[in-house]
């Protein structure tokens, strides 16, 4: 790896009695500029606890630890804080994976290094960690023995650490415009129903149901001639772009041929009708719902997809509830003014929705 100019140092001392280099982070490189987000911590995932991360080559092809003056993860969380200006919204974590120096002999002289680094950035909120990027990479160099050309390893040292925080600081540069902890604003887009041919579905905008749609078991001992089986649902689409984090709703209302029944002494176009308007209702409640969604705002992906299906089950409730309040006033079709009256009311709210509001 290429050595450049380093405008600050790591002052290392040694311990004679121990054979162990202590190294201290104090400056930091006004080379890297960082106005996105601040480092709040370090955590070391290494397995190692200690301070000491290598060892060194010495005179008479002796090793010698090489170490912080403190904890690995204390002292690069000081030293990415160096980079911190005031107070930002984006709070960084970074894991350390793995850190540590090894050197070989060449020959009897010459000495072979490797510095190796793999560290893991998350963002930070009051609810959740999300990991974005990870940086992994190694630095090789050549000295020779004498304890004079520690410096040479010491610059390494210090470009591997400012590699990795360029890479964190580069990538959040490059993508800012797609991470979620950077996003100013949310939506949600309403596509087109899904419809799609099924031998088992019939769905809303395909046409209206008809008695061979009923396939399903007739429930034993049920007074009644007739029942439908409707709902609603929806597929999501989670994304982030310039700076907006989106929700694609695709609805869809549909029936299930297999759970609808009728027996065979009604089938009648005036019960069919009534089945029709269960139907009916569902996708009324099913506009409201997109209605209401489509105004929702939230400052995460799953906060936005949380408030969409809670709302979700609160009209699928409120739908059961109509279509109760449907059957026992019409008392499952019997009362013929109060079927007309639902008939009335139900197209007309339906009519009263603009769905250009909703999928535009």
């Amino acid at each position: 790896m290429k050595t450049f100019l380093i405008l600050f140092s790591i002052f290392y001392c040694q311990n004679a009695a121990l054979g162990q280099y202590s190294f201290v982070l104090n400056k930091k490189n006004v080379n890297i500029k960082n106005s996105d987000f601040e480092v709040i911590s370090i955590k070391n995932d290494t397995k190692n606890n200690s301070k000491y991360f290598g060892e060194l080559y010495i005179n008479d092809k002796q090793k010698q630890k090489i170490g912080f003056e403190q904890s690995i993860e204390k002292s690069i969380e000081n030293y990415y804080k160096l980079y911190n200006s005031g107070s930002k919204k984006v709070k960084v974590l970074v894991i350390i994976k793995h850190f540590a120096i090894t050197e070989t002999f060449i020959n009897s002289n010459q000495i072979s290094g490797n510095i190796k680094y793999d560290i893991e950035a998350y963002f930070v909120d009051n609810k959740d960690t999300t990991k974005f990027c990870n940086s992994r990479n190694s630095a090789k160099y050549n000295r020779t023995i004498q304890t004079s050309m520690l410096p040479n390893v010491e610059k390494q040292i210090i470009e591997t650490l400012d590699n990795g925080l360029k890479y964190i600081i580069g990538y959040i540069k490059n993508s800012k415009g797609n991470l979620e902890a950077f996003a100013t604003d949310s939506r949600v887009i309403i596509k087109p129903f899904y419809v799609k041919p099924a031998i088992d579905t019939v769905y809303y905008q395909q046409r209206k149901v008809n008695w061979a749609d009923f396939n399903g078991p007739i429930r034993g001992g049920n007074q009644y001639g007739a029942a439908i089986f409707t709902s609603f649902g929806f597929d999501s689409k989670l994304s982030v772009e310039n700076n907006i984090i989106t929700a694609e709703i695709t609805p869809k209302v549909y029936t299930d041929k297999n759970m609808s029944w009728a027996k065979s002494e009604v089938k009648t176009p005036y019960a069919l009708a009534h089945e029709q308007l269960h139907f009916d209702i569902c996708y009324l409640n099913t506009l409201r719902y997109l209605q209401k969604i489509k105004t929702l705002k939230e400052n995460s992906r799953d906060d936005l997809i949380s408030r969409i299906q809670y709302e979700y089950l609160e009209f699928y409730k409120t739908t059961h509830t109509m279509q109760a309040q449907y059957d026992d006033e019409t008392n499952h079709s019997l009362v013929k003014h109060k079927q007309r009256e639902w008939e009335e009311k139900i197209k007309s709210e339906i009519r009263e929705i603009d769905l250009q509001k909703i999928f535009n």
